[in-house]
């Protein structure tokens, strides 16, 4: 039977690849930030949210967990619409840069956790009890959620990427 090692190193590597998979996505549309396609967010608000998210929500709530025992998070806010707070005049590659370095600090938040920390819980919004490692593969989730995101308005606003490859040439 293989070794079990906490954390995983394949999860802590894939949580700072993640990043990169979002910066590049999110260059690819940086020309069309602000478009809405289909009534979706903008690539830009998609980039806040993950900002906004690693920063109020998933570093906290990761503190808390280490803190307290068996912290209760309520809902975060509803992101149906962007407040007061909505940077909308920075530029989509200076939220990108944010988010990679506000994923670098969870990141090494949860390199440094021992095995009995990983074991520490909280109770998620819905009620659930989960353990840093859940934690974790959610924190990692959200942002290729929003990865795939990214790509999919990249290929419904601009369906014809080989000619655009083929035009600019070596």
């Amino acid at each position: 039977m293989p070794e079990s090692r906490v954390p995983d190193p394949t999860l802590m590597a894939r949580l700072q690849l993640s990043v990169k998979g979002v910066d590049w996505a999110a260059s690819l549309v940086a020309h069309r930030q602000h478009e809405q396609h289909l009534g979706q967010w903008s690539a830009h608000q998609n980039l806040w949210h993950l900002v906004e998210v690693e920063t109020l929500v998933f570093q906290p709530r990761i503190e808390r967990i280490l803190r307290e025992d068996r912290p209760t998070f309520a809902r975060w806010r509803n992101d149906a619409e962007f407040g007061d707070d909505y940077p909308v005049r920075r530029d989509i590659t200076e939220l990108a840069e944010q988010f990679m370095s506000e994923r670098a600090k969870t990141v090494e938040t949860l390199k440094a956790l021992t095995p009995e920390q990983w074991l520490r819980t909280g109770l998620w919004p819905d009620g659930r009890e989960v353990d840093l490692g859940w934690v974790a593969e959610h924190v990692l989730a959200h942002a290729l959620d929003h990865f795939v995101i990214l790509l999919t308005l990249h290929g419904d606003m601009e369906p014809l990427q080989a000619r655009r490859w083929m035009a600019e040439g070596p």
